[in-house]
């Protein structure tokens, strides 16, 4: 199945910050992404998340980079596999109801928590420094279906 991936104004409580993309420096990690890549990853695109966090929220307000695009080449289990491999203590996870391959890293100095999907077709990263590995776990898997649909309904 082909899928179209987008970055809407609002994920659930969290509303995109174009300010926050620039200090993020996520242009530059979708330059990554496409130069490390080989020709793999096509259509890249990012956007910067912060939640609305509420008066009384112990942590502040959550911030969460999402870079996503479509994929050609290695399969989702390969993808995945290149991605553990690359960062320390990284461990694969569920990809949620969406399907496909999933893994996460923790934050290592001053690095992002990070964590990847990869389907039959499309990749994606959501990153924070806020975070922690199984918080951004579970926020991946409620941000995916907002941010990756099947091509037919659009």
């Amino acid at each position: 199945m082909t899928h179209v991936l987008a970055t809407p104004a609002s994920l659930g409580a969290y509303v995109k910050q174009p300010r926050l993309a620039e200090q993020m420096q996520a242009q530059t990690m979708q330059r990554q992404i496409l130069t490390e890549s080989a020709g793999e990853a096509k259509n890249v695109i990012y956007a910067v998340y912060q939640d609305s966090a509420g008066p009384g929220a112990a942590s502040g307000p959550q911030i969460v980079l999402f870079i996503g695009g479509h994929l050609s080449g290695p399969s989702a289990g390969a993808f995945i596999s290149a991605f553990t491999g690359k960062l320390r203590g990284a461990v694969t996870t569920s990809a949620g109801s969406m399907g496909g391959a999933a893994a996460c890293a923790p934050s290592v100095d001053g690095r992002l928590a990070e964590c990847v999907w990869a389907d039959n077709d499309t990749f994606g990263l959501v990153a924070s420094q806020t975070l922690s590995t199984s918080g951004l776990a579970d926020e991946m898997r409620r941000m995916r279906p907002l941010v990756e649909y099947p091509a037919s309904t659009h």
